[in-house]
């Protein structure tokens, strides 16, 4: 009989540790691997969610080769050699290659332990006791040698305290190493003691400092201690009651952890997917804004620089004329916060109103690029003007003719732009800076531009020299970033957005410990209950455990999530979960499809109506700038400006009209006025309505019409909708060149219609979804012409109003369409009388 703990020490084996100390790591790389983004780190993190794995399938092998020592060999010793793998990997990216001493010491000393228990001369034997005296005898020597490398490792920071811990970790594996040896159990108790304590003390130091890893190694060995100091006997694997402890270890604990690290590991994966869109979606985003800022600027200077008026001015030497140009830039554009002239040499024929400053600019970079750029509109490095103010400029040229020309110049103040809000979240920094040289032109702390960019810092120019892309990378304390990155169209611009892993994961994190702790609850809740809990009500709890955990999934079609059997109280909440689980799907359903028709439909609405409302507003600006400039048009372009504003307006007319009769059709108030009329006039002039308003398609539009007029009770407006809304489509997706066949023929019970066009053709899988409202075809959005998706599903709609089918058929893509539709005579009217 073993005098405890030295019998306890002589028989508790390294296996159980290293099992715990597999699970506790596997268990934290799988639910919180961002919690591996330290520099420390960077050899494991882009396998850390692998490594976890191994480390969890390793442990849990061992674990039930230990449960189930009857079982073959060879299960202990798959899961030792794939624990011992992870182990290896891990020891050798964090510690070797970081020159870590403690866990070059730590990780050998744990697998030649592990190993050794296997041999033939510790068949029996456990070496955990040996073990932990080794780990406290090496790291009392580290800590007591080199103290300042050690302060992490203590919760009070201070060089003497830590040089005292490594004063006890000596004393105290020393001795438990003799106690053990000359059989003292008090002296085991109290070195064990003394050794939680000090373990427990590393534990929540790291834990302060968030390293997680750290953490668990250390809180393993503190449970390790306090267990063997505890423990008054070695538990006998043997009884029912052991029994069934061992099968619900494997039934519920080890699957529970299992599901739930795939779980988690298929919500982080998606969470990080969205993070990283966010990111890129913030790039895009700011990108946008930069690249609208750009192209303005750009067209602005340009249409200046080649207006008439103002190189007649320049032609003519008229400097009050060129002025009132220049102050119209930088006063009322908006845009640019200065604006001069500069003749062929560089002098100043025009100043800026604002930055005052006149003389010879002949040495400016932006200048002498000016004067070898041709036509075109450049933008300028980044530089301090002569009052010295951080600036960009975009240069345009002015031909005069004859060999001469002026420079017309307008400057972008680098902290005007620096003023302007970031698009982005708060959590993300944003940079924007020059490759041309690595200048600093714009960041969310408002920085010294002109400094060399903080990105440039932290990545290579060549690993951002794509277009876009995501990269990561470490700062300056060892913290791993994600760098969104893109560049500005047609600038020398790069945009950058930063995050901070370990924030921007943040909430996944803490997502994934409760994860954990709620699965470990749980686990020892299952264990305690199997005790006395019968076998038959603790699978019925299991499977409503599994129901919960499936909530938000579609459940089988005619299928329950819980099987309820019996008639008692657990039944009972059985049926009660199946409901509430079904109402939940039904719910989920309805929601998802509203959301869904809703985004669809304010994304294109808000398109829509926007396209129009641009030009009609950039037109009329121009008009009312002409107006008080007081530059008449000719009679010919007021025409033509005035068809543009009136063709804009029908556009927002039709608009409004089709979501207006959608609303009807919603609400039940889309109804029909019938009357008496011939559809073969109608048809007549809608096609030459449509025939003047487009000239280019003169002669392509053709319609074949029966000899005999034909009436029929029919509402005339809404004919007149259904036939241009047809037509209108044959023409708007078929090339320029290609004609459009409208027939309407007599039938013996009605009229038909066939528009036939040779376009775009429609594909086979998009001709049954046609009609829904919102729904495009995909080569129909691919080419896009506006509109919201309205138009065919108003005109099922009359169709079916009067009693009638439209119909359509295609061979597929490019092999052009017909649609047709069929009206009843006596039906309209039976329907109206």
């Amino acid at each position: 009989m073993y005098s405890a703990p030295v019998g306890i020490l002589e028989r508790a084996r390294v296996e159980w540790f290293a099992a715990a100390f597999g699970l506790v790591v596997g268990t934290t790389m799988v639910f919180v691997p961002y919690e591996f983004g330290a520099a420390l780190f960077q050899h494991i993190y882009p396998h850390v969610r692998p490594l976890g794995s191994l480390f969890l399938v390793g442990s849990a092998t061992m674990l039930v080769a230990m449960l189930y020592p009857g079982w073959n060999a060879f299960v202990g010793w798959v899961g030792r050699a794939l624990f011992v793998g992870a182990v290896a990997f891990y020891w050798w990216s964090t510690a070797v290659l970081n020159s870590s001493l403690t866990g070059s010491i730590l990780y050998p000393l744990m697998v030649g332990a592990l190993l050794l228990e296997r041999t033939a001369r510790f068949q029996g034997r456990g070496l955990l006791g040996v073990f932990i005296a080794c780990v406290a005898l090496s790291f009392g020597g580290l800590m007591a040698l080199n103290p300042q490398t050690y302060q992490r490792f203590s919760l009070l920071e201070s060089v003497p305290l830590v040089r005292w811990m490594g004063v006890l970790f000596l004393a105290m594996g020393a001795l438990l190493a003799v106690g053990a040896w000359r059989q003292r159990p008090g002296a085991c108790r109290l070195a064990l003691g003394g050794l939680g304590v000090l373990f427990v003390n590393m534990t929540f130091a790291l834990g302060a400092r968030a390293s997680w890893a750290g953490m668990g190694v250390y809180a393993v060995l503190a449970v390790s201690c306090l267990v063997l100091l505890l423990l008054r006997r070695v538990p006998a694997p043997a009884g029912v009651r052991w029994r069934l402890f061992r099968g619900m270890a494997l039934a519920s604990v080890l699957p529970i952890l299992g599901l739930g690290a795939v779980t988690s590991t298929l919500a982080q994966s998606a969470l990080e997917v969205e993070l990283r869109e966010k990111a890129r979606q913030a790039v895009a985003a700011e990108t946008a804004w930069l690249d609208q800022t750009a192209t303005v600027a750009s067209s602005m200077l340009r249409a200046q620089s080649r207006d008439a008026a103002f190189v007649a001015a320049a032609r003519a030497g008229n400097r009050e004329g060129l002025r009132e140009r220049v102050d119209l830039l930088e006063n009322d554009s908006g845009l640019f916060d200065a604006a001069w002239v500069l003749d062929a040499t560089g002098e100043t024929l025009v100043a800026s109103s604002r930055l005052k400053r006149s003389g010879n600019f002949s040495d400016r970079e932006y200048f002498q690029q000016a004067l070898k750029g041709g036509d075109e509109v450049l933008l300028s490095r980044p530089f301090l003007t002569r009052a010295g103010l951080p600036f960009v400029v975009f240069t345009a040229p002015v031909d005069l003719g004859g060999g001469g020309r002026l420079i017309l110049v307008a400057g972008l103040s680098l902290q005007r732009l620096g003023l302007h809000p970031t698009l982005a979240s708060r959590s993300y920094h944003v940079e924007l800076f020059d490759r041309r040289d690595g200048s600093l032109l714009r960041e969310t702390n408002r920085g010294d531009v002109l400094t060399r960019a903080p990105v440039l810092g932290l990545l290579s120019p060549e690993s951002l020299a794509a277009p876009e892309g995501m990269a990561e990378a470490f700062d300056a304390r060892g913290r791993r970033l994600m760098v969104a990155h893109a560049q500005v169209t047609d600038t020398p611009w790069t945009v950058v957005v930063t995050a901070r892993l370990r924030e921007a994961f943040a909430p996944v994190t803490r997502m994934g410990a409760w994860v954990v702790v709620i699965a470990a609850l749980a686990g020892a809740i299952a264990l305690v209950l199997s005790q006395w809990v019968g076998r038959d009500v603790a699978q019925r709890l299991e499977a409503l455990r599994d129901g919960f955990a499936s909530l938000g999934t579609p459940a089988l079609e005619g299928g329950q999530r819980v099987q309820a059997r019996g008639d008692d109280e657990v039944t009972q909440l059985a049926s009660g979960f199946n409901d509430m689980a079904a109402r939940i799907d039904r719910t989920q359903k309805e929601l998802r499809e509203a959301i869904a028709i809703r985004d669809q439909f304010l994304s294109m609405a808000s398109h829509e109506l926007r396209t129009p409302l641009t030009p009609l507003k950039a037109t009329l600006e121009l008009l009312i700038r002409q107006s008080e400039a007081g530059q008449e048009l000719n009679p010919e372009r007021k025409r033509a400006t005035f068809a543009r504003l009136n063709r804009q307006v029908d556009r927002l007319t039709r608009l409004i009209g089709d979501m207006l009769d959608v609303s009807r059709l919603q609400s039940g108030r889309f109804t029909l006025t019938v009357a008496p009329m011939d559809l073969g006039a109608l048809a007549h002039e809608v096609v030459e309505r449509i025939q003047s308003s487009r000239p280019e398609r003169q002669g392509l539009l053709s319609l074949e019409l029966p000899q005999a007029p034909l009436v029929g009770r029919w509402d005339e407006q809404r004919l007149d909708q259904l036939l241009t809304n047809l037509v209108e489509n044959a023409l708007r997706y078929s090339p320029p060149e290609t004609p459009v066949r409208i027939r309407v023929v007599e039938e013996p019970d009605g009229v038909r219609v066939d528009v036939e066009d040779r376009g775009i053709g429609i594909p086979r899988e998009s001709l049954s979804q046609l009609f829904t409202p919102f729904y495009r075809a995909h080569n129909a959005t691919e080419h896009y012409a506006g509109g919201l998706g309205l138009g065919l599903a108003i005109c099922r709609e009359i169709v079916e109003r009067h009693g009638g089918l439209i119909q359509v058929t295609s061979a597929g893509p490019g092999q052009g369409s017909c649609f047709t539709v069929r009206l009843p005579r006596a039906a309209v009217v039976e329907a109206a009388a």
